[in-house]
């Protein structure tokens, strides 16, 4: 059996893992001897995949509240350490990324997540990080060093392990949630949160939903638990899939609280949206004033400047009256109000959400908690966990990558300051 005496192991090729390794390269650290452990063919494949392929690297207005985590505080503590300005900062002058700003995101410039990926691997091939591919950890043992085994029967040894082995999202990728198996002989399950999907779809039976399949419209969503009462809200674009059911960037920031509502044994959950971004005074108006000048047409065509058809259909189908078939002038006040106030409140029940396969990130993993200021295991000097490993997920718009980073960034700071 080959064994290997390592500085520093880096277990997962990730956007955690690179960063890390990168932020070691710059450090005193340089010139040690430092190995990536990647299970798959290449680096940075579930990174690739980031941002619809244009990797939303971070956000100006990154916020402890925007996340879910055991440790709130630990949380925010480590993006004031780490945040936006200091991840820009390596990205463009020690990376050469030039970022660009689109609202409070930022993208690289080339809109395309694969600069991100060759401008960490390049700087670690400059530094000479090594890498070996093909290798998936299986154990970690606590001895003099931390002994490292592989499912090729591979041996390492390290003083320092840093775990960046992801949560179980895009599990093609290499994502399966490695961390609670690696740490078997090390941490029992009361370290751990439990993995979920996150910023995931969600999925309806109500008639008539899959009919919508493709339709976009910009609005919010209320997610209402059977009592009534709201459990999650956010604002943005909302998309029916063809599945039968909602996502869109709204969608995916609220689903965290259906996955948690389901999983608790609740029913009777709801996707209360507003399919019209107005409010219901709005919409009133805005058809009354049409049936003032298009009271012989349909509905749907008396509508069709203010609302696709399809969701007209959708909405008047609910109140058992055929939209293609009824002009406005039969549309009475009660109605009108009728139609205002479920376009602006429409209830969605909600019976699943999508999988790991459809979700972007995980929430769960290692409790936050459980580690110190700088990512370090409290019962175990010298080992690390980053990144979606630990218990700590975001909304939409760089937050989840900006936790990668920031716990990359913290865990090789530590790592650098004990040479």
């Amino acid at each position: 059996m080959k064994s290997n005496v390592y500085d520093c192991i880096i277990i997962g090729g990730g956007a955690a893992g690179l960063y890390c390794a990168a932020r070691l390269s710059r450090s005193v650290y340089s010139g040690k001897k430092v190995l990536i452990i990647e299970g798959g063919t290449r680096v940075g494949k579930k990174l690739a995949l980031t941002g619809s392929g244009r990797c939303n690297l971070s956000n100006t207005e990154i916020d402890a509240s925007r996340y879910n985590t055991d440790d709130t505080f630990k949380l925010e503590s480590s993006l004031n350490r780490y945040g936006c300005l200091e991840t820009c900062d390596f990205f463009e002058n020690i990376l050469g990324v030039v970022l660009e700003q689109k609202g409070t995101l930022l993208y690289p410039a080339t809109l395309k997540s694969s600069t991100v990926v060759d401008a960490l691997r390049f700087y670690l091939e400059d530094n000479k990080i090594e890498t070996v591919f093909k290798q998936k950890v299986v154990s970690i043992n606590k001895m003099k060093f931390y002994e490292i085994t592989t499912d090729t029967d591979e041996t390492y040894l390290s003083k320092n392990v840093v775990i960046a082995t992801g949560g179980i999202t895009y599990p093609s990728t290499g994502s399966t949630g490695d961390v609670v198996n690696i740490l078997d002989k090390i941490a029992d399950s009361s370290f751990f949160v439990p993995f979920k999907p996150a910023l995931t779809s969600l999925s309806s039976d109500i008639p008539g939903i899959k009919g919508l399949a493709g339709i976009r419209c910009r609005g919010d969503v209320k997610i209402v638990n059977a009592g009534g009462f709201v459990k999650a809200h956010s604002e943005g674009e909302i998309l029916f899939t063809k599945e039968g059911g909602i996502s869109g960037i709204c969608v995916m920031d609220v689903s965290d609280a259906v996955v948690r509502l389901i999983d608790n044994g609740e029913t009777g959950i709801k996707a209360v949206l507003n399919l019209t971004g107005k409010s219901a005074g709005e919409i009133f108006q805005m058809i009354y004033i049409r049936r003032q000048m298009y009271a012989h047409r349909n509905c749907a065509d008396a509508l069709s400047g203010m609302l696709l058809r399809n969701i007209t259909d959708f909405a008047m189908k609910q109140m058992h009256l055929k939209c293609d078939k009824m002009t406005l002038r039969e549309l009475d006040d009660n109605k009108i109000a009728e139609l205002s106030n479920l376009l602006c409140a429409f209830p969605i029940p909600i019976t699943g959400y999508g999988d790991e396969d459809k979700a972007q990130v995980s929430s769960g993993g290692f409790k936050l908690s459980k580690l110190d200021d700088n990512m370090q295991v409290k019962s175990c000097p010298g080992l690390y966990i980053v990144g979606e490993a630990v218990n700590v997920n975001g909304i939409c718009g760089g937050y989840n990558l900006q936790w990668a980073w920031t716990s990359a960034a913290l865990a090789a700071e530590s790592i650098s300051q004990n040479v």
